[in-house]
């Protein structure tokens, strides 16, 4: 089924309801149909057996549906699965990297009020400065009390720039820094926060399997649950503990814009791109990240919407200053991203090129 290309159409889909197990069924074939008829689909929404289906317009009689009604552009599109209006999410077919239009829908300026978790260095410290180029409101966490100095700096130089003490692996510090950021807000009589940008990560132990050699990889020390917890703890769960805190602190919606919490992912944590194996902590963790992110959208929207950025291979610390490109084509690319998202944008995961990478 999964590799199978068919049209689900109504008289087939009077087939499959006519079991014990129709619903079942149903969600199976729907799942793995390539698009659906109009009349099938027609049937479907009727009986209110609203199922995902990767539907896509193939020819003038076929129907794909993305987010409660709008056309499908893909054959990974997914429709409304809760009945509700609003955009589920687009899937890259894999082994592609399809490539997206990012015009601007949400520009980030005067008005943008933006919270960047992990802003001390690398990434982090060059979404600050180009944050505060166009204009925005900055507020950037760092670990510990005192301000690092290339943060400090930039605080010096700009009004515009508060910072605030967070450790995201410590659920404690997230709810202290969540606290002094709502405290902040009502000060300056905002109306909050516009903008969460989650950086913050770690790669974890440069472990391996079981300390052998594979696929030209060093034989490591094997991969231990310590080290496997501790990246999920910092990688996974931490964005999940900053959005349940500081997203509340978020600006409500209105016609024109939507508060937009961006989490900085990793194609490393692609199942459809992991052809090398081994980096089991890093990997895993982003992979939950993923999913994890997906379900915020499910749950915040209509009050937020979140987007999955992938930095591509950068020179940074975490890098060993190894990598592709420099933080500033890596961070231009992901703001491009966020300023092309908005109400009507579905979920997506999307790097620094406008690529939507496969889950």
């Amino acid at each position: 089924c999964t590799r199978a290309r068919f049209v689900l159409t109504s008289s087939a889909m009077r087939v499959l309801c006519a079991g014990p197990l129709s619903f079942l069924v149903l969600s199976a074939a729907a799942s793995c149909a390539e698009s659906f008829t109009s009349s099938a689909l027609a049937l479907a929404k009727g009986g209110a057996l609203i199922v995902p289906a990767c539907g896509t317009t193939r020819g003038s009689t076929l129907l794909g549906l993305r987010g409660g009604g709008r056309r499908g552009t893909s054959s990974n599109d997914w429709w409304d699965m809760s009945g509700k209006n609003k955009p589920m999410g687009f899937s890259a077919p894999p082994g592609t990297l399809d490539k997206e239009d990012q015009k601007v829908l949400t520009p980030l300026g005067e008005s943008s009020y933006v919270l960047c978790v992990g802003a001390t260095r690398g990434i982090g410290l060059k979404f600050v400065e180009k944050l505060l180029e166009k204009g925005c409101t900055v507020v950037g966490t760092h670990r510990g009390g005192d301000v690092p100095a290339d943060l400090k700096s930039l605080a010096d130089k700009s009004d515009k720039l508060k910072t605030l003490s967070m450790d995201v692996g410590d659920p404690a510090s997230i709810t202290a820094a969540a606290a002094k950021m709502q405290d902040i807000i009502k000060a300056e009589g905002s109306a909050g926060l516009t903008h969460i940008i989650h950086n913050a990560g770690i790669y974890g132990p440069r472990d391996s399997f079981d300390g052998q050699e594979r696929n030209g990889r060093k034989g490591n020390p094997a991969v231990t649950s310590a080290g496997m917890l501790e990246t999920f703890q910092i990688n996974a769960v931490g964005p999940l503990l900053v959005a349940q805190a500081f997203t509340p602190l978020m600006c409500p919606p209105t016609k024109d814009a939507i508060p937009i919490l961006s989490i900085l992912t990793s194609k490393v944590g692609s199942v459809d791109d992991n052809t090398s194996g081994g980096a089991y902590a890093y990997r895993a963790s982003k992979s939950a990240l993923n999913n994890i992110a997906k379900s915020l959208h499910v749950d915040l929207y209509p009050r937020a919407t979140v987007v999955l950025l992938h930095p591509g291979y950068v020179k940074t610390d975490m890098t060993g200053g190894q990598g592709l490109i420099e933080t500033e084509e890596s961070v231009d690319g992901m703001l491009r991203a966020v300023e092309a998202t908005n109400a009507q944008t579905p979920f997506r995961f999307v790097d620094f090129k406008a690529c939507r990478i496969p889950w």
